[in-house]
């Protein structure tokens, strides 16, 4: 249809018109509440905010789940929201996730720490650097850590020299830590001191240097689970660890230097994972003997090639499983029974099942 030159001035005037009245009135709302699915006919629970609707504990709870910077910006949800971040035990993760750049995480820190009342669910600082050492002590004494249920700490292993000193204010929180993580750090000589975690069941130890350690120094008597990899430590003050593990269930020792000889003897131990460290010459662990371990059912190799020389298993009536055993481990002693590795030998793997009543019945393997 062809429109009259004489009628576009009036379509125009109409247009702008148009124009001007959706600008005043007011915008639609972008998103709709949605009636509840699940709820039924009449019920009268159409367009209920569920979330609001939970008490402040299970929120408080939810925003403690939360990485950090997302437990911080609930704040800003509505009016009701602003209190429960800080009534909620603190969950501080200073990764990648609260800011990519180191500076801002060590600015992050120190302000979540002024403006949190406590107490604390979680602590994980996994990349402190030297420049950061006179701040890390004001922070593991900041009243926002009360009652700590989680610590990981891990300083920069490109740091020079390492390992770095960890700050003896890190082990305040032993009576309420049931998780913990130390990653390239020295523990100080605190010989006169007697700790007692009391709750931890899970403590992981990398790259860590051990001073002397007493009898009484370091008590677990929760504690589950136990792994330490290239840790150096003393055959003494291991011994002395270990035997304040009254609940150990599982233990997993990797590429640990400093001890030659390592005896175990456990009313709870299920299961042990061991290598020795990869050495151009001989490692200096070349001997692990099982006194007693009744509960014992798992013992693993997880290097075999490379060690310890000798696994001795004096008593383990329970062991089922022994792993792969080869060249590294060139003799292997169960009860009164030795079993021995001979570098002549091209043949594959053996499967061999023992049973030397009424201690042992287990299967293994040697690989020659």
């Amino acid at each position: 249809r062809i429109i009259p030159h004489s009628a576009i001035p009036l379509l125009r005037h109409h247009h702008h018109q148009a124009m001007d009245a959706r600008r005043r009135s007011p915008k639609k709302r972008k998103f709709e509440r949605v009636p509840d699915q699940d709820s039924p006919p009449g019920s009268g629970s159409a367009g209920v905010d569920l979330i609001n609707a939970l008490p402040d504990a299970v929120l408080c709870t939810i925003v403690s789940l939360l990485p950090t910077k997302d437990g911080a910006r609930t704040q800003a949800i509505a009016r009701r929201w602003r209190p429960l971040w800080r009534s909620a035990p603190l969950n501080l993760v200073a990764d990648s996730t609260l800011s990519r750049q180191q500076r801002k995480r060590v600015v992050y820190v120190t302000k979540i720490l002024a403006e949190h009342p406590g107490p604390a669910l979680r602590l994980n600082l996994p990349y402190i650097r030297r420049r950061d050492y006179g701040k890390i002590d004001g922070w593991l004494r900041s009243q926002a850590l009360t009652d700590l249920q989680e610590l990981h700490l891990g300083y920069d292993s490109q740091d020079s020299p390492p390992p770095s000193l960890l700050s003896p204010s890190a082990l305040r929180f032993a009576p309420t830590l049931r998780v913990a993580t130390f990653t390239d750090c020295h523990f100080p000589d605190l010989s006169a001191q007697s700790l007692n975690f009391s709750h931890l069941q899970q403590l992981g130890l990398y790259g860590v240097t051990f001073s002397a350690l007493s009898a009484h120094y370091l008590n677990f008597p929760r504690l589950k689970q136990l792994t330490m990899s290239v840790v150096t430590i003393l055959e003494d003050a291991l011994h002395n660890m270990l035997s304040g593990c009254l609940s150990l269930e599982s233990l997993l020792l990797e590429d640990n230097v400093g001890f030659a000889r390592l005896r175990i003897s456990s009313l709870t131990l299920r299961s042990i994972g061991f290598s020795a460290p990869y050495t151009q010459g001989p490692s200096l662990f070349h001997e692990l003997v099982i006194e007693d371990a009744p509960c014992l059912e798992r013992l693993l190799p997880l290097s075999p090639d490379y060690g310890p020389t000798i696994v001795r298993v004096i008593r383990a009536p329970k062991l089922q499983v022994l792993g792969v055993l080869s060249k590294g481990i060139s003799k292997l002693h169960i009860g009164t029974t030795v079993f021995q590795v001979t570098a002549a030998s091209n043949s594959p793997a053996i499967r061999i099942h023992i049973s030397i009543c009424p201690y042992f019945s287990l299967p293994f393997f040697i690989r020659k």
